[in-house]
């Protein structure tokens, strides 16, 4: 009895090694393109679903497109489904994205023309619950076409209260479209959504603002801002790109609420500031 249970135990260990092994290896990472944030969590996985979330003004655009620049000078084909149709190519080349490696999804409010438009006094909430639907399906094409190195979406601009009432099922087939490939996922949101599904979690914050014109120093009696008299313009006479200027100088608070790596038990926080380049939204 005692050899027949050691020959089964024998049998369950080696068929069970490669499994175990498999969950303890760590995915391979890509950069994120910002290096405080690549120190913080480690980079983005390949083949699992990441989320950057926080409110408005807190990075989440600047951080988006760091990642895509970094992803499209690694030649990589990249795709980013706009949910708000708010994407600025501008910025983004501006800032080292390689538009020739990337596939601009636009998802419009519009109704299409032959639909009768029965929703005209409708809410904004239903409106956006609409477009969530539009942005899933299309991300869901995406994931299953494959060949993408980074896919993004953008739904920064969907209210809370709309992403929550996505189902958990959805997060769940995006996370096993993704696992077998070397394609990263990111989510970019006002809050966290995916739940489990996601293998990394960045929470984002603004913390103060870096005003680089000393003529706007009167108005640092607003809390958050800290002036940095006598150097150059905020906006440069031969910056095309105006807005993304404005708001350089910012700093942002980043904490990882969930990593792939081990099971927080104190969530580990930094600070980084974004670029001149980076758009912030």
């Amino acid at each position: 009895m005692a050899t027949l249970r050691a020959r089964i135990e024998s049998s369950l260990s080696e068929r069970l090694a490669p499994t175990l092994l498999l969950r303890e290896r760590q995915p391979q990472t890509v950069t994120i393109g910002i290096a405080q944030l690549d120190a913080l969590t480690g980079g983005l996985p390949r083949g699992g679903l990441s989320e950057i979330t926080g409110p408005v003004s807190s990075g989440r655009t600047g951080i988006m497109i760091a990642a895509l620049a970094a992803a499209t000078q690694r030649q990589e084909a990249c795709a980013l489904v706009d949910a708000s149709d708010s994407f600025d190519p501008r910025s983004a080349a501006a800032a080292g994205v390689d538009l020739e490696h990337l596939l601009w999804v636009r998802c419009s409010e519009r109704e299409p023309l032959a639909t009768p438009d029965f929703t005209r006094n409708a809410r904004p909430q239903r409106k956006a619950l609409r477009r969530l639907e539009q942005v899933l399906k299309v991300t869901d094409l995406l994931l299953q076409s494959g060949g993408f190195g980074l896919v993004v979406l953008d739904m920064g601009d969907i209210p809370a209260e709309s992403t929550r009432r996505v189902p958990l099922t959805w997060w769940f087939r995006f996370r096993r479209a993704v696992e077998p490939t070397a394609t990263v996922l990111l989510l970019v949101e006002r809050e966290p959504c995916a739940k489990t599904c996601a293998s990394l979690v960045v929470q984002l914050q603004r913390r103060s603002i870096c005003v680089r014109n000393a003529a706007v120093e009167k108005s640092a009696e607003i809390t958050g801002w800290r002036v940095v008299p006598n150097i150059e313009p905020a906006v440069p006479a031969n910056n095309v790109v105006s807005h993304a200027a404005l708001l350089r100088g910012m700093d942002f608070d980043a904490e990882v609420i969930r990593t792939w790596t081990r099971k927080l038990v104190q969530s580990a926080r930094s600070t980084f500031t974004l670029t001149s380049k980076s758009a912030i939204r």
